[in-house]
């Protein structure tokens, strides 16, 4: 057993607020399809490792903002399959298997979200989140992390209706454009006359559209049953103990004491803590500063640096200006040894 993808999971349990199961079991996932070349996949079902959870997200900017609680149901650890590529070959498609049989948690949720915006807060948060407590490393081009959408369109008051589940999303502007065409398509398909039939879709980038890539099944058609060469997986109580303790502060927990005791805005705390580098630099210049400066270090920290970073291509952790820099140009700017815009030449200059 892979202890290290165990613990990952425990990480990623502690972090939502789920329950983390002392014991769960492995099933075989029986299906056929080219990207997994013996019938069936590792995964796990009625016992999973993690069970419930939440996640707060922030969708929009400015007074439109608001925040929604989005549930997940389960997370459970599975093999990863082999990946399908469909554009690399004219009439035909390639399988890579190379990543076939490593370890993965996917992490399913309940269906409260009710618009591609909430989707991609949710998936954002979700990205941030992992990265925070450093059980992935956010890599979407390379597959480390990708998404799944299912989408369903019903009348108010109405049941879900039928969903159609698009796969293998890498970016979240192409989740955006995926979910936005899946839900037109399906009110026009319902509108005129027809009925929606459950399938996996594949999103096209260049022609912003879906296409139907298979029926999809329903957890029956898998024939689920326990791995019969996997004996149960036991997660010690201690185990779970030591990995909370070593859980750093969490962003939803950060960002509430940024407001209570420095006084920022929900917007700057959201903003500073949207990853863990970007929280640690902010908290690292603040201590330089001191707490009188706090709102004017974040305003540094996510104007002036920031623009610099995404004029250069950096992302935070490879600042060319370093905390404590920062904090002295705050502070030659608050005490007026410096006007607001020599302070900005200062920064440039680094």
């Amino acid at each position: 057993m892979n202890r290290a993808a165990v613990e990952r999971a425990i990480r990623f349990g502690l972090a939502v607020g789920g329950e983390v199961a002392q014991r769960s079991v492995f099933a075989r996932k029986n299906y056929f399809y080219p990207d997994l070349p013996k019938g069936y996949q590792i995964s796990q079902y009625e016992l999973p490792v993690v069970q419930g959870g939440a996640l707060t997200i922030r969708v929009g900017e400015g007074e439109k903002a608001y925040e929604k609680v989005v549930r997940l149901t389960r997370a459970h650890l599975e093999e990863d399959a082999g990946k399908s590529l469909h554009e690399d070959f004219h009439g035909m498609s390639g399988i890579d298997l190379n990543r076939a049989g490593t370890p993965l948690l996917e992490i399913v949720s309940e269906p409260d979200m009710t618009s591609s915006a909430e989707a991609v807060a949710y998936a954002r948060a979700l990205h941030a989140l992992v990265r925070w407590v450093d059980i992935c490393d956010g890599n979407m081009q390379e597959g480390s992390f990708r998404c799944d959408a299912n989408v369903s369109v019903r009348r108010p008051g109405e049941p879900l209706g039928t969903r159609r589940e698009i796969k293998n999303l890498n970016s979240f502007r192409f989740m955006q454009q995926a979910i936005d065409f899946e839900i037109q398509w399906q009110i026009e398909q319902i509108e005129d006359g027809h009925k929606i039939q459950q399938a996996t879709v594949l999103f096209d980038p260049d022609t912003g559209e879906t296409r139907a890539m298979r029926s999809k099944e329903d957890a029956h058609d898998y024939r689920y049953f326990p791995d019969p060469d996997l004996p149960p997986l036991f997660i010690a109580a201690d185990w779970i103990e030591r990995v909370r303790s070593e859980m750093p502060e969490l962003p939803v927990a950060l960002s509430a004491r940024l407001q209570a005791d420095y006084g920022l805005s929900p917007y700057d705390a959201a903003g500073l803590t949207a990853s863990r580098e970007m929280s640690q630099y902010y908290l690292e210049a603040l201590a330089v500063v001191g707490a009188a400066q706090a709102k004017p270090l974040a305003n540094w920290v996510m104007g002036e640096l920031a623009a610099r970073l995404n004029r250069e291509e950096r992302d935070i952790a490879h600042s060319p200006v370093s905390p404590a820099q920062l904090a002295w140009i705050v502070a030659r700017v608050s005490d007026k040894t410096v006007s607001h815009n020599g302070g900005k030449q200062l920064l440039e200059a680094l």
